[in-house]
This record gives structure tokens, C-alpha cells and sequence, in this order.
């Protein structure tokens, strides 16, 4: 499929359509950034211990070696990937012309507006479904949200601060972390599921924002 940028005068004539567009384009970059970096992650192997011939160097080759494994960047990736979601289902609701699209972060709620939706491809909506029904066989968010007593609507606040809001029940991260290769298959499915999303947002606007 062959991706045309929006001009400012396509934009400025989709009228309503515009909200939904800015919406989904800043959801793309958070996704973009999600993806370059799941990428170096993956080329990198996500290792979590090197080797080193100095005394001297063992430092400066281990933060080189790892700046994009999982115990360095994972939060704020996951943050990113959320987030992006979040902007994503808000932008398909504002081109369905759902009036009822408001400044939460609950991903269920949108989902379960979502859901329902025909125009949506089914297999986008079984992405998203999967990225926020967290089953045990998830070993990796399951089990975070499991130790820290969270919901996935509660996620995107655990990965924001270490704590509640009365800075007394801390978070665990350590699951998250040292995962090496065995989490390379994950983050592999996190970017091809960024980029089917993608492709149909930028689908889904111009079939229903612009119609061309």
C-alpha cells in the first residue's frame, strides 16, 4: 500500500476529521519511537552481561553494550507503546464520530467502544484485544501486574511513577528486567503489530476522513 502525507490544505478541509487526524499521527510517533527502538534491542540481542579485556573498559563497553536492553529503557518503551494505543483507539472513535470520547486513560473503555465497530478490521481489533487482555500465558506483563496488584488501566500510571500518590506502596520493576533473548519474540510481535496498526489507521482515515 502506498502512504500519501496529509497537505496542511487536506487537513485544513477535512474540517471535523482534523481532531481524529492529529489523534492518530501523534499515536504514529509514539509508535515510531517504540519501534526503532524494539529494533535496536532486537539487533543487539538484549544482552545483560559482557565480557571485557580491561579493567578500564569494563565500564564504558558494558553501558555501550546494553544502552538498549530491557533493564535500561523497558518502562518508558511500554509507557510509549501504551500510550500510543491510547491515542490510536481515541482517534478510530473520533472518526466514527463517537461523541462520548473523553480525557481518560482507561484502554478497556475504548476498547469495549471499539469493539463493536464493523468498519474496524477484525484483525486490529484481535491486536489490541491481546495487548489488553493479559492472560497468564503472558509470562512478561502478567506477571508484573500480578506483583504489583495493578489492571492494565492502571499500567500506564505504574510506569510513570514508582509509587502511588502517597508515595508509600512502591512498584517492582525486576520482573521486566534481564529477560535476554528470551524476550526478543515479544518485542518482534510488538513492532509487526505497530506496523499492521499503522497501515490501517492511515487506511482508515482516508476512508473515512477524506474518502480518497
Amino acid at each position: 500500500m502506498k502512504i500519501k502525507h496529509m497537505s496542511h490544505v487536506e487537513m485544513v478541509e477535512s474540517g471535523e476529521n482534523l481532531k481524529a487526524l492529529l489523534f492518530l499521527t501523534l499515536g504514529t510517533k509514539y509508535f515510531n519511537l517504540v519501534f526503532n527502538s524494539l529494533g535496536e534491542t532486537v539487533k543487539s540481542g538484549n544482552p545483560h552481561i559482557v565480557s571485557s579485556d580491561t579493567e578500564e573498559t569494563i565500564w564504558d563497553n558494558y553501558f555501550e553494550k546494553t544502552k538498549w536492553s530491557d533493564f535500561m529503557i523497558i518502562e518508558p518503551i511500554l509507557f510509549n507503546f501504551y500510550h500510543g494505543l491510547e491515542l490510536f483507539l481515541k482517534g478510530l472513535l473520533l472518526l466514527c464520530s463517537q461523541d462520548n470520547v473523553k480525557a481518560q486513560h482507561g484502554l478497556l473503555n475504548l476498547f469495549k467502544q471499539i469493539d463493536p465497530i464493523d468498519s474496524i478490521a477484525k484483525d486490529v481489533k484481535e491486536i489490541i484485544r491481546e495487548h489488553l487482555v493479559i492472560s497468564e500465558n503472558d509470562t512478561f506483563l502478567y506477571t508484573f501486574l500480578k506483583e504489583n496488584n495493578a489492571s492494565i488501566d492502571q499500567l500506564y500510571e505504574a510506569l510513570r511513577y514508582p509509587s502511588d500518590k502517597s508515595f508509600q506502596n512502591l512498584n517492582s520493576y525486576i520482573s521486566l528486567h534481564y529477560k535476554e533473548d528470551g524476550v526478543i519474540e515479544y518485542f518482534k510481535k510488538i513492532m509487526q503489530d505497530i506496523k499492521t496498526i499503522q497501515k490501517f489507521g492511515v487506511a482508515f482515515y482516508r476512508n473515512k476522513g477524506v474518502g480518497v
